[in-house]
């Protein structure tokens, strides 16, 4: 498959006013577009902790899965995500125990998560990457300019409702952006 794009964490951001809501970005090395994907909370923290390098009291069941993993030989190679549809993102992890390579299907946040810890790469396609990628440049903020703030966090509620991300992530950058303006 010579039209796999790789994908680097860029970041998490949460959602100036909805709790519990993040949204994981992705994106190509060197790219403006980022590939926005909303996740929850727990995912986001435990994302959030591994790129920190913070080491929880507890572990995180993605801790969990890769120190089992460790144990019994077993390597995560790649992360592929390789459909979106419905809204819904399709991921395999592709995994190898010495002999055999399997893949195993997983939502996005849990393979992202897994492909920190074990330091593997993340694809997808050309086709789904300009499905779900978006241009966060100055140019899509200004077109905002006419709208307030109360106007701005209503189109993000009807944005994430509606699971636009590539909308929701726009929205979000230019609430934030005003915010701290005022400060």
């Amino acid at each position: 498959m010579n039209n796999r794009i790789r994908l680097v964490v860029r970041g998490i951001s949460g959602s100036p006013d909805k709790q519990g809501v993040y949204v994981l970005m992705l994106g190509k090395q060197g790219y403006p577009q980022v590939f926005p994907v909303v996740i929850g909370f727990y995912e986001a923290q435990s994302i959030a902790f591994c790129l920190e390098e913070y080491l929880p009291e507890y572990p995180f069941v993605h801790d969990l899965f890769f120190q089992l993993a460790k144990k019994c030989n077993i390597e995560v190679l790649e992360i592929f995500i390789k459909d979106f549809q419905n809204s819904k993102f399709q991921v395999e992890i592709l995994c190898f125990d010495g002999r055999n390579h399997t893949t195993f299907n997983s939502r996005i946040s849990d393979a992202v998560a897994l492909s920190l810890r074990f330091r593997c790469p993340i694809f997808t396609t050309a086709e789904v990457f300009s499905m779900v990628g978006a241009n966060v440049s100055a140019n899509n903020k200004s077109a905002l300019g006419h709208f307030s703030l109360e106007e701005l966090m209503f189109k993000l509620d009807e944005a994430v409702k509606d699971e636009d991300y590539e909308k929701a992530i726009v929205l979000r950058n230019e609430i934030k952006k005003r915010k701290n303006d005022a400060c």
